[in-house]
C-alpha cells in the first residue's frame, strides 16, 4: 500500500512539467530544534522533558519536511508519560495556492495504549489565506493506517481519510501564533490532534515557545483515557531560509 501511494504521488507530480513553479518561499534548507525540561522536588519528585526537531528543504515546486518529537515524564522514579513521533511530508506546488502531498507518519504513545500507529496518505492542499500577517492552509487526503494497541495484542490495518489545517498569525516581528489541526478517520477509529503554539523571539535565532497539545484516540485499551493533553514551555533555535 505504501509503495502504491508513493508511486501515485510521484507520477501525479511528473505528468505536468509545464506548470509554473509557485513562489511560496525561498529555496534552501530550514529548520528548528527545541527542548523543554521541568524538575521539582520535595513531597513529590517529578521530572519531564520534551524535544522537537523540524527540518525542511524547498526547491522550486518541491518541498520536503521532516519532523521528530519526544515526550517523557517521571514521578517518584515511575514513568508516567512517554511518546515518540516521526513524520515526513513531500509536496509539489502547482501554483501559489494549490499543491499535492504525500505524508508518512509514525506514532508510539505508550500511555495512551498505542504501541504503534503508522499512516501513509496522499492528498490535495490549498492555501486559503496568504496575507502579510495571516495564513491558512487546508488539506484533504486518503491512504492507509496500521494500528497496534498495547492491549489486546494484534495489529489492525484499514483505509483512512484525513483532514489537516494550519493557521499562522504573525503578531509582530518577534512573536507568532500557530494553530495546527490533524484529523484521521478510519473504519474503526478517529484520531484528533490540535496543537497551539506561541513563539517569542529571545535574541537572533533563539526563541521561546508556549505550547498546548491535545490528542484524542477513540480506540484505546480498557482502563485508558481517550484524551491526553500536553502543556509545554521550551527554548529553541531556528535556522535556514524563512518562508
Amino acid at each position: 500500500m505504501t509503495l502504491r501511494i508513493c508511486s501515485t504521488a510521484l507520477l501525479f507530480a511528473l505528468v505536468a512539467p509545464g506548470l509554473r513553479a509557485a513562489e511560496t518561499g525561498p529555496d534552501g534548507y530550514s529548520g528548528e530544534a527545541s527542548l523543554g525540561v521541568l524538575s521539582t522536588s520535595g513531597n513529590t519528585d517529578t521530572r519531564s522533558a520534551n524535544g522537537k526537531l523540524q527540518l525542511g528543504y524547498h526547491d522550486g515546486r518541491w518541498s520536503h519536511e521532516g519532523k521528530a518529537a519526544a515526550v517523557s515524564a517521571q514521578q517518584d522514579n515511575l514513568t508516567t508519560d512517554e511518546r515518540y513521533s516521526l513524520g515526513y511530508k513531500l509536496s509539489r506546488d502547482f501554483d501559489a495556492h494549490n499543491y499535492v502531498f504525500l505524508t508518512l507518519d509514525y506514532d508510539n504513545d505508550r500511555f495512551a495504549g498505542i504501541a504503534e500507529r503508522t499512516t501513509e496518505a496522499l492528498g490535495y492542499g490549498r492555501r486559503l489565506l496568504t496575507l502579510e500577517k495571516h495564513s491558512l492552509d487546508a488539506e484533504i487526503g486518503a491512504g492507509a493506517t496500521q494500528i497496534k494497541l498495547a492491549e489486546p495484542a494484534g495489529r489492525e490495518s484499514s483505509a483512512v481519510a484525513l483532514f489537516n489545517a494550519k493557521y499562522v498569525w504573525e503578531i509582530s516581528a518577534t512573536s507568532k501564533l500557530s494553530q495546527v489541526l490533524k484529523v484521521e478517520r478510519s473504519r474503526t477509529t478517529t484520531y484528533v490532534n490540535p496543537v497551539s503554539e506561541l513563539k517569542l523571539t529571545v535574541a537572533g535565532n533563539l526563541f521561546a515557545s508556549l505550547g498546548y497539545e491535545l490528542r484524542f484516540n477513540s480506540e484505546v485499551p480498557a482502563g485508558t483515557r481517550k484524551t491526553d493533553t500536553l502543556t509545554s514551555v521550551s527554548l529553541g533555535y531556528g535556522f535556514g531560509a524563512k518562508k
